[in-house]
């Protein structure tokens, strides 16, 4: 085991995604509100907020409004995740109850009438109030953040991969933005440089986390580091995104490494050829930044250019998806949800490529 880089996180590497999952799966919650129209209405804010993620990932390292406007979303999420935990552990505690009582048991009380699926027994009035309260702060929390997007320039990004425009991040570094990560840094650059590392064929360092934990800022600062590029005879940085497109980071990559005559090549085969060309014999540092895809059959198809280059050869991947990760390598560095400035090991495992 190798070591590891993490920023810490409650909510974990897949962010909205695992509260829309928890949203579908708790029924009792569903019942609770399904005549109030709430949590459809939280659903349609979080799809809005989903979109520009991405976006204000890339943007949070040169821009502090982003940065705060991000940490603000992670505290608004973090309070949705907390009234679902209660929901669920007063339903728990109603099925406890209701064990040795009668489940027909009704109330005077004719106000209310949400039932939980799971347990069978009504929630009381006074916590249906209080969790349908918290609920409304909660939306208009996020209901301020979503109409700051347009303000702060965040662009969306769909699921169908069509973009409103290209991402095309620069590789530098504002040294405000790793304040407090010099550590981490440090630590990921040994971990490129090791002689260990630099004895295997080629190493495929993963870095996982939520839009805006810095996963992008991470890579960059061990990128630009002066001994990562004594270190590494080439370098190139591509950000992937969606869709995935193995002409596009193949003729990317290309460029980045100086190749400026391929505008009138449309062939995937011979920008293939000339990429493998560029990397054979090298020990390269590339970098796939926002990569979603997880299919192991693409990646293969790269994979077999890549391993033309020397031995020690690395490539960094930033994505939110731990699937990826381990489509990749066997592990990955855990950006979590704490911010910029807040570092703690979890676990980087590396996977050699032969």
């Amino acid at each position: 085991m190798e070591i590891g880089l993490a920023v810490g996180g409650a909510v974990g590497g897949a962010f909205l995604n695992v509260l829309f999952d928890r949203l579908a799966r708790r029924v009792e919650l569903l019942k609770m509100f399904h005549d109030d129209g709430l949590l459809e209405k939280l659903g349609n804010i979080l799809l809005g907020l989903q979109i520009v993620l991405s976006d204000a990932e890339n943007k949070q390292a040169s821009d502090q409004l982003v940065r705060q406007w991000l940490n603000k979303l992670q505290s608004a999420v973090n309070s949705a995740e907390n009234l679902m935990e209660q929901v669920h552990y007063e339903a728990l505690k109603l099925k406890v109850e209701g064990q040795h009582q009668n489940l027909a048991e009704t109330c005077n009380q004719q106000v209310f009438r949400f039932f939980s699926e799971c347990c069978g027994r009504r929630f009381s009035d006074d916590f249906f109030l209080n969790i349908k309260e918290k609920l409304e702060n909660t939306i208009n929390s996020l209901e301020e953040l979503e109409k700051q997007i347009g303000r702060l320039g965040l662009q969306r990004y769909f699921d169908s991969g069509k973009k409103l425009e290209t991402r095309t991040p620069s590789t530098s570094v504002v040294e405000s933005d790793v304040f407090g990560r010099k550590n981490e840094i440090e630590r990921l650059i040994d971990h490129l440089m090791s002689k260990e590392a630099s004895e295997k064929n080629m190493m495929v360092v993963p870095i996982v986390g939520m839009g805006g934990m810095g996963k992008t800022t991470l890579a960059k600062a061990a990128y630009n580091d002066e001994k990562v590029k004594n270190h590494f005879n080439l370098k190139a940085w591509f950000c992937v995104s969606k869709p995935y497109d193995a002409f596009r980071i193949t003729k990317g990559l290309l460029q980045d490494m100086g190749s400026f005559d391929l505008n009138d090549d449309n062939n995937l085969n011979r920008l293939q050829v000339k990429l493998k060309e560029k990397l054979n014999g090298k020990r390269f540092l590339i970098v796939l930044d926002d990569v979603w895809n997880d299919n192991y059959n693409e990646w293969y198809d790269l994979r077999n250019i890549f391993v033309h280059g020397d031995i020690g050869s690395k490539i960094i991947v930033t994505t939110r998806k731990e699937s990826v990760a381990l489509m990749m390598s066997s592990g990955a560095i855990n950006v979590g949800t704490r911010g910029l400035y807040l570092m703690k090991p979890l676990g980087l495992y590396s996977n050699d490529i032969h």
